[in-house]
């Protein structure tokens, strides 16, 4: 998906080992000009597409298998909200927790319908929930309300442009104490911007502001450095650590 697309030998190239390799999936391009990016993203489920919105070419994903279909079509499971519904009941009473994360992919890709029911139907049984969301889709009313935000703020060393800061920032304007905006830093010069955007964007315009957390990219950033940045600036910034990289092989499916 872009704006222009059409000039792009990817779908060539990623068809090519899809039929190589025997794999069920088929790589299109989709021209879609900046304002009609929203509708068509939200297409993109009901139609039958697999993947992610954004994703950060600067260094290798976390959940590999959340966007890329070749490596998870063969467990996908379809489930209306009341099976969803149960499953987590399920889940959450085995582990004697009452918290539910949505994460991805994106999840307000999917139907906004059913997501709400979902939500509604969690929130009226006491559940506790957030959403880990990259914000470039506008959040509604039934979301601000019930639920909790982690947006995960793209940075230039990402490799990721984000073409709709706009939609982006409305939603950052909207969030409170109880949300956060994580930063993932992979050089000092993502730094940098993270200190601009929390110095234009947000201390001078918000009284009651998210908390802010800042992260290493694994491998191209160590902890210390931002440590010592935060420290430098005395920033109400917290260090933000993958904890599971530590505990499990960096590339472990549990991650």
């Amino acid at each position: 998906m872009g704006w222009p697309v059409m000039h792009s030998r990817s779908p060539a190239l990623h068809n090519y080992f899809f039929k190589q390799y025997g794999l069920a999936g088929t790589y299109v391009p989709l021209a879609i000009s900046p304002e009609r990016l929203e509708p068509a993203l939200r297409a993109l489920a009901p139609l039958g597409f697999a993947g992610c919105n954004l994703k950060c070419p600067g260094w290798p994903c976390d959940t590999q298998h959340a966007i890329d279909p070749a490596l998870y079509r063969h467990e996908w499971k379809e489930w209306g909200v009341e099976q969803f519904y149960d499953e987590i009941r399920q889940v959450t009473t085995d582990c004697g927790i009452r918290n539910v994360c949505f994460t991805g992919g994106e999840p307000f890709l999917q139907p906004q319908d059913k997501f709400r029911q979902l939500v509604s139907q969690l929130y009226a049984r006491g559940y506790e929930m957030e959403v880990f969301t990259n914000g470039t889709l506008p959040w509604q009313s039934w979301a601000i309300y019930s639920l909790r935000f982690i947006m995960d703020w793209k940075l230039s060393g990402s490799g990721e442009t984000i073409e709709h800061l706009g939609v982006v920032m409305d939603n950052a304007s909207r969030l409170t104490k109880k949300d956060a905006i994580k930063f993932t830093i992979a050089n000092t010069s993502d730094l940098e911007e993270a200190y601009e955007v929390w110095m234009k964007l947000f201390v001078d315009t918000k009284v009651d502001l998210p908390q802010f957390f800042c992260g290493p990219v694994w491998n191209m950033m160590e902890p210390d450095q931002i440590v010592d940045f935060i420290l430098s600036r005395k920033l109400p910034w917290r260090l933000n650590i993958q904890a599971h990289k530590y505990i499990w092989e960096a590339s472990a499916r549990r991650t």
